[in-house]
């Protein structure tokens, strides 16, 4: 049965943190990644890496980086953005930036399609909620709820739009994302 399976992520986009990591703090970011996270991160562009474990390295960045300790739920929601920060290197990004820039609802109501590109039994949904409303639901995921709030909020933030990102949780692995924007 489909929800059941293990969700993962290409690890092409795994890779854009760790090299973000790299960036900002040289070797000694990595060396304390590695020993936050407790074993070796070294994933191919196309290995299909455990969401969990993307969310632990997102985490333990996220904690490294932070001035001050975070609650759970902020470390999620700053996970979250930091995702889309990361997501914004890589090249399907590249491909989605001029056609958000153009028409952020169309990108928007084609999640299913875009995850098909990044996770593998993971599921998203849209629904059209107005003219600047879309409600995206995710299915069979690790993450935390805060974590695509914070990345959808990145993401409108990113283009300058003014938007709020409402979380509802319906079931532990069924999440819903109602995204509105001026």
């Amino acid at each position: 049965m489909e929800g059941i399976l293990r969700p993962t992520i290409k690890g092409v986009f795994v890779k854009s943190h760790i090299r973000a990591v790299e960036r900002v703090r040289g070797r000694e970011g990595l060396i304390e990644l590695h020993r936050r996270f407790g074993r070796p991160f070294n994933y191919s562009n196309d290995s299909n890496v455990p969401v969990a474990d993307e969310v632990a390295i997102l985490e333990h960045i996220v904690d490294m980086l932070s001035p001050r300790a975070l609650s759970g739920p902020e470390r999620s929601l700053e996970a979250g953005r930091l995702h889309f920060r990361d997501f914004s290197s890589t090249r399907l990004w590249k491909i989605l930036q001029p056609l958000f820039k153009l028409n952020p609802k169309f990108v928007l109501m084609q999640s299913h399609a875009i995850a098909g590109y990044v996770f593998k039994h993971v599921e998203f949904a849209s629904e059209d909620f107005g003219e600047h409303t879309v409600k995206i639901t995710m299915f069979n995921n690790d993450y935390p709820l805060e974590h695509f709030k914070g990345f959808f909020e990145e993401w409108m933030y990113s283009f300058g739009l003014q938007a709020s990102v409402e979380a509802l949780e319906r079931t532990r692995t069924r999440y819903e994302y109602v995204i509105s924007w001026k």
